[in-house]
């Protein structure tokens, strides 16, 4: 039977299913260049990155508790699927403050769940250009902290799962050192594999098929596509 976090992920997320692809993990960071995220894996949590649930890029387990990346792409039919108080409130400054009002709004309208105000994230990463927040939310027999943040074409969610308000107490540490690792990847990061593929020769370029030429063939950077903009 799955679990609370990953029934909330796909409810929150609409199943749709994102790119796996690039996307490594090694000595305990996850990296997926598909959604242009970074995190590290507390010490102790054991993890995995295999293909699961549409969404779910990662799972950290350590006991009974779980945290899970999630992501999904931001586009004009979700920003406009949040609630008209959290895309036009005045008293909600970011990008982000909006997604956690409509993720509230929805915990608490179809899932019938407690749900708590919303929290500033670390400065880490802000500092990092991921500025985030987090809530807490429960049903009585699972608790959960869910921190989210906006990246270009992003929306990203880590979320902690306990099966107690002790076990929660005991992890919240572990939760906030990996969201604090969360962060963008730069561009060079981004080109890092197309790079590594390429090996000079004579000043020149050999790709994977062994062809030469003068130079690196370009990164190619799609476009940013503005989610923000007037409903029907």
């Amino acid at each position: 039977m799955r679990t609370l976090v990953v029934g909330i992920a796909l409810a929150l997320g609409g199943g749709v299913a994102l790119e796996l692809a690039h996307a490594e993990l090694e000595n305990h960071v996850f990296t997926s260049r598909a959604d242009h995220i970074r995190v590290v894996v507390p010490r102790g949590w054991r993890e995995s990155d295999a293909p699961s649930y549409p969404n779910v890029l990662l799972w950290m387990m350590r006991g009974d508790s779980k945290i899970v990346l999630t992501a999904e792409p931001l586009t004009h039919a979700l920003y406009c699927s949040w609630p008209v108080q959290c895309r036009a409130g005045h008293d909600i400054s970011s990008l982000t403050g909006r997604y956690a009002c409509a993720l509230r709004d929805k915990l608490q309208r179809d899932h019938h769940l407690h749900v708590g105000m919303i929290e500033a994230g670390p400065k880490e990463n802000e500092e990092a250009g991921l500025s985030s927040v987090w809530f807490e939310y429960d049903d009585g027999h699972h608790f959960l902290r869910q921190a989210v943040a906006i990246g270009d074409d992003r929306a990203v969610s880590l979320v902690l799962e306990t099966s107690s308000n002790d076990q929660r107490a005991g992890a919240v540490r572990s939760f906030e050192q990996a969201l604090r690792t969360l962060r963008p990847l730069n561009s060079e990061e981004l080109a890092a594999p197309q790079a590594a593929a390429s090996v000079p020769l004579d000043g020149g370029i050999v790709d994977a098929a062994g062809s030469g030429s003068a130079e690196a063939a370009p990164v190619s950077v799609p476009a940013r596509v503005d989610p923000v903009g007037p409903c029907s």
